[in-house]
């Protein structure tokens, strides 16, 4: 782990894959802002000490992208100085034969992952969602922002590569950044991954899952940029305005 990323870890103790995206440099030689956008898995378990560190970090937003079922199973703890809970739920409909197949004891998950992941980008549902999202990070007011799904790692994941996409950072960072969720979720669940090693692959990510994502994107868009501008209708300028220094 380099210093920049241990820079950003947050000391929380409730949590496992909790995270600061400010410190990352762009390929034009700005950085990302402090204590802006904050990437993490679900909250349900936050202490008392972690809820007051993200208070005093003034903490408006928290973004919830996890299904109805989820979120009844796991209800979000947030600091005094959060004003908006937003839910925007993505792939609901795929997220339960995700897990229905994976219930069926299948022995090689690699492929529902990679077809997941291409789901998260390419289907009306969740393209409808992560425009949504963007609308929320555009208004500035909304900041400081957390964002989270379950493990903070597929969900979240592609919303972070796609906010580090339109915010001009490099695909090294991109991807150093989604495979750094594997340092704490290897804790989180090392139960399940010592009873069947094959939950690696859903436990975990893989380079591949998220190169998958962006390879549809550019078959299907031309190209990355042009997916956030003419489909999720991100305004660029503005976001690089309100993350960058």
């Amino acid at each position: 782990m380099t210093t920049q990323e241990t820079s950003r870890i947050l000391p929380i103790k409730g949590g496992f894959n909790f995270r600061d995206l400010g410190g990352i440099p762009t390929k034009d030689g700005k950085t990302i802002k402090r204590n802006l956008l904050f990437r993490t898995d679900e909250l349900s378990n936050l202490q008392p000490i972690d809820l007051e560190l993200l208070a005093q970090l003034n903490i408006q937003t928290v973004v919830d992208f996890r299904t109805d079922f989820e979120r009844s199973q796991s209800i979000d703890k947030v600091p005094t100085t959060c004003k908006n809970q937003i839910h925007l739920d993505i792939l609901a409909a795929n997220m339960e034969s995700f897990m229905t197949e994976i219930q069926k004891g299948i022995s090689d998950f690699k492929p529902l992952l990679m077809n997941f992941y291409k789901e998260m980008v390419l289907s009306d549902d969740a393209i409808k969602e992560y425009s949504a999202f963007f609308k929320v990070l555009e208004n500035h007011e909304n900041s400081s922002i957390i964002y989270h799904c379950t493990a903070g790692k597929d969900r979240t994941g592609v919303a972070t590569a796609l906010i580090l996409e339109a915010l001009n950072v490099n695909w090294n960072e991109i991807e150093s950044d989604y495979m750094l969720s594997n340092v704490f979720l290897k804790t989180k669940y090392q139960t399940y991954i010592s009873q069947n090693p094959a939950l690696a692959d859903v436990f975990l990510v893989q380079p591949t899952y998220l190169k998958n994502a962006f390879e549809a994107i550019n078959e299907t868009y031309q190209s990355v940029e042009n997916y956030l501008k003419a489909v999720l209708k991100v305004d660029l300028e503005l976001m690089k305005n309100i993350y960058l220094e």
